[in-house]
């Protein structure tokens, strides 16, 4: 694997309280200075920042044949992770960049894929005698609303409902966190994969440049490739950040590492699978596609938050699948603990009460009056502001390409098949385990 990390003007704002004198400007970081820290983080600012890996450097999965299942042995590679400029619709692609096709690659407004085409972006469309801002992307998290790296005491109700306000007995419980921007410029996030079926141990087909199945021969693999590229930005619509936090549970025996994690994606995605005939290595295994620039399915105006935890009485946990002997058996289970029947959580976790040993108040209907918004996890495909749910009035045409999702195929009569828009509201995860099956 070969990265390439890009960074013209990477910033790290260290907000630091130095014994009883406070840091007012950034200053060098010494070894001296950090052992006397005492503030509340360092503060990442991203400037005109790119990540880009050769088209060629993947991250595999590798499976394993599973006697008398009637299952087959499947690899998975995924392959140039790029985080790029968004802001300008040109841009260019893998096979460009390393086998000279074309250098540019453009959208079509009729496709509704102005900024979906090009899996890299660049900066060339500034203007006359403005030199390219060449992949960067301009402001992925400015000075004043930065990445922030924290050790933080949060007050909240732990695992057996009591609260935990800071008092005698009742003391915080430290978490370390990274929290994200509340805003950010759009940018392209993309990446290319090969899924490869029924390889064997000493069989041809895995060799590089073997033939698709697909289309006849002898010594060919059966794979498919594809790219994926999401243009937008790690915030939903309204502003709430992705956040990462760690800490130690208390629910268990040991008393093991938990994981909350706060997902916001907002923006359009596209992924897509067709080729352009471009030779001898159109559509060959382990080499690097050239994609068409419109076909696939699109998803256009989403915006997510899923919240997996809450501070302190819900955590991802990991652990191993054990035999009865309690010797590993290379499987494994991950975790969404469940959240404790005690009256205090429940209405902690569906309306955010504290110290509440009522119900939650409702509406005439039911519903909750005051929703705990940070529980409430919901996906949209589809911008919603000008549709009338009750009437419908302002839904997408069946042609639309500039809302909810579609698909695109240019060589057809008809192009664009619209499915309309789409949102699940309210989701909230009471309990989740998954646990693996043969890993080993």
């Amino acid at each position: 694997m070969r990265p390439r990390l890009q960074s013209t003007n990477l910033l790290l704002a260290a907000t630091l309280t130095l014994g009883a004198a406070q840091a007012q400007a950034l200053t060098e970081l010494s070894d001296d200075s950090l052992s006397d820290v005492q503030g509340a983080g360092f503060a990442f600012a991203l400037d005109n920042f790119s990540m880009r890996f050769a088209p060629e450097s993947f991250i595999e999965l590798t499976g394993a044949g599973v006697n008398g299942v009637g299952w087959q042995r499947g690899d998975a590679r995924y392959y140039g992770l790029s985080m790029t400029n968004g802001a300008q619709p040109g841009g260019t692609d893998w096979y460009a960049t390393l086998n000279g096709g074309s250098s540019a690659c453009g959208g079509s407004s009729a496709y509704g894929n102005t900024f979906l085409a090009c899996p890299l972006g660049n900066g060339n469309s500034l203007g006359a005698g403005v030199t390219p801002n060449q992949y960067g992307i301009g402001a992925m998290a400015s000075i004043y609303d930065p990445y922030v790296l924290r050790v933080f005491d949060y007050e909240g109700y732990d695992f057996q409902g009591n609260y935990l306000d800071g008092s005698a007995g009742n003391e915080k419980p430290t978490i370390l966190e990274l929290i994200g921007p509340s805003q950010t410029e759009d940018w392209r996030w993309s990446f290319w994969g090969e899924l490869e079926v029924d390889r064997v141990a000493g069989d041809p087909s895995a060799a590089i440049g073997a033939a698709n199945c697909s289309s006849g021969g002898a010594d060919c693999a059966d794979f498919l490739q594809s790219q994926t590229i999401i243009h937008g930005k790690p915030t939903t619509a309204d502003g709430k950040p992705a956040i990462l936090r760690l800490m130690q549970t208390e629910n268990t025996a040991d008393n093991t590492l938990g994981i909350t994690y706060q997902s916001a994606l907002s923006g359009d995605f596209r992924f897509s699978v067709r080729q352009k005939d471009t030779g001898a290595l159109a559509d060959t295994l382990h080499n690097v596609p050239d994609f068409d620039d419109a076909e696939g399915m699109y998803f256009k105006n989403v915006d997510a938050f899923l919240p997996l935890g809450v501070l302190h009485y819900q955590a991802l946990t990991l652990d191993a699948v054990r035999n009865g002997s309690g010797d590993a058996t290379g499987d494994f289970v991950i975790e969404l603990t469940r959240i404790p029947d005690i009256p205090e959580i429940y209405n902690n976790f569906y309306c955010g009460d504290v110290g509440n040993t009522g119900d939650c108040a409702l509406n005439s209907d039911g519903s909750i009056a005051s929703p705990n918004e940070d529980t409430r996890g919901y996906v949209r495909w589809g911008d919603f502001d000008s549709v009338n749910i009750a009437t419908g009035a302002g839904l997408p045409s069946a042609t639309a390409t500039d809302n909810g999702i579609y698909f695109v195929n240019p060589s057809a009569a008809t192009p664009v098949t619209n499915l309309g828009i789409s949102r699940i509201e309210g989701m909230r995860i009471h309990h989740m385990k998954i646990t693996t099956l043969g890993a080993n």
